[in-house]
């Protein structure tokens, strides 16, 4: 397969310190094009403020088993790598709570076998849990048992949330302050037969189902670690981000 290199260009300017960059720090006005925006029911109003990505997602976008398909999903290639981290940090609150009925975070996704595994805050605040799906085979956190409650991550404003892959285990994290540790909600390797090179997608996931509302969602950053470095020095010097897709 012919391989294709995608070059994340992250030019920082900086008199002290030193300035880290993400994948996506979404402070542009536009949506990057590392991103492939997938919202098939047009479901999805995306702006951009005080650098972060405003979703506006209308009620009613459901991705479910095959054949429910109005969720909406930001997506790009993942790198060519066995190991690797993917990092976001979204607010999913409206004045402190979650609505109800809806569920956002990073997502891997292979559409042609419809198999994905969603992670984030989920429905009113209620926890923070991993739901996947191959085909029509659908689970949610009491199949699966990955999960964070809200006693001990809030789900009422920032969170932080990370998937990390280690061969053919993806293990979820999340916390709730920038300085916090990160605590896992378990290890999970079901679905990775799916996320084979060539036949997946990663990136971000936002869906509603029956009883949703509009609700409002500001994601501050999208990241892949492995694939982002240091942008200047407090020289000023400038740096460049390179990221080996495939």
């Amino acid at each position: 397969m012919k391989k294709i290199f995608f070059i994340a260009l992250a030019v920082v300017f900086c008199l002290s310190g030193t300035v880290f960059a993400a994948l996506d720090d979404f402070d542009g006005t536009d949506l990057s094009g590392i991103w492939t925006l997938r919202d098939p029911a047009d479901k999805a109003d995306i702006s951009f403020d005080n650098s972060e990505l405003v979703l506006d997602l209308a009620a009613g976008a459901d991705m479910y088993i095959r054949g429910t398909d109005a969720g909406v999903l930001l997506l790009t290639e993942p790198p060519a790598m066995e190991d690797f981290t993917l990092e976001m940090k979204v607010n999913a609150a409206v004045d402190g709570e979650q609505p109800p009925a809806c569920h956002i975070g990073p997502v891997f996704f292979n559409e042609d076998a419809w198999a994905y595994s969603a992670w984030g805050p989920y429905s009113a605040g209620q926890d923070i849990r991993l739901e996947d799906c191959v085909d029509a085979s659908y689970r949610w956190r009491d199949q699966i048992g990955i999960g964070i409650d809200p006693a001990d991550i809030a789900v009422d404003g920032d969170l932080w949330l990370r998937i990390v892959r280690t061969g053919d285990d993806l293990e979820f994290f999340a916390k709730g302050n920038a300085g916090d540790d990160w605590m896992s909600a378990g290890v999970e390797s079901t679905l990775t037969e799916y996320y084979t090179e060539g036949d997946y997608m990663v990136g971000i996931i936002a869906k509603s189902w029956g009883g949703s509302v509009d609700s409002t969602f500001r994601i501050d950053y999208f990241d892949i670690p492995e694939l982002t470095t240091t942008a200047v020095s407090a020289s000023g010097k400038l740096a460049t981000t390179w990221s080996a897709i495939k």
